[in-house]
Parts: C-alpha cells; structure tokens; sequence
C-alpha cells in the first residue's frame, strides 16, 4: 500500500500545484485586466488629444488664410489711397492753375467766328 499512498501524496501535491497554478493564472488575469483598462484610458486619451490637435491644425489654416487675404486686402486699399492721393493732388493743383487751358493770351488771340 506503499505505492498507493505515494501516488495519493503525488495527487494531493498535484492538487495543490494546480491550486497555485489558478491562483496565478487569476492574478494574471487581474492584471492583464488592469493593463487592458490603462491601455483603453490611454487610447481614449490619445484620440482625443489628435482630434483636438486636427482641430487645432485646421484652425492654424483657418487663420493663415484669413492673415494672407488681410494682408492682400490691405495691399488693395494702400494701394488705392495712393490712387486717390494722387487723383486728389492733380485735382487740387488744376484748380490751383489759374488757367488750366493755357494762357489768357492764347484765348484772346484766337479768332471769333
């Protein structure tokens, strides 16, 4: 019966093998859960920080356009004061020209018909 018992001792350290074995293979489960749960929070995390990035690219662009065309726009109306500048100085010299057609001298010499 020797036998019998040696094998019922191998059973029983089998048996708690098997318990150690679980209780590990829990443990594991426990913590792959908790790194499965950290890994989702971090993706969470990470998409939303790359739509806010997106965002905030697409404002970058937004916002170049918008200096780009004040830009143009400001060139457009420099340039059309200085248009008008300068229509305003000719104006103002014609009327300062005492006879803008010529001298009196000239309209008295011509004939009348």
């Amino acid at each position: 019966m020797s036998e019998f018992q040696s094998l019922l001792d191998n059973i029983d350290s089998f048996k708690g093998l098997l318990v150690k074995h679980e209780e590990v293979i829990h443990q594991k489960k426990v913590v792959l859960q908790e790194k499965k749960k950290i890994a989702a929070d971090m993706q969470a995390e990470i998409d939303e920080l790359t739509k806010e990035f997106d965002g905030m690219a697409h404002r970058k662009e937004e916002l170049e356009k918008t200096i780009e065309e004040a830009e143009k726009a400001y060139s457009r109306i420099t340039q059309s004061t200085q248009t008008l500048q300068a229509v305003i100085q000719q104006e103002f010299h014609r009327f300062q020209d005492p006879n803008p057609l010529g001298s009196s001298s000239k309209l008295a010499a011509s004939p009348k018909s």
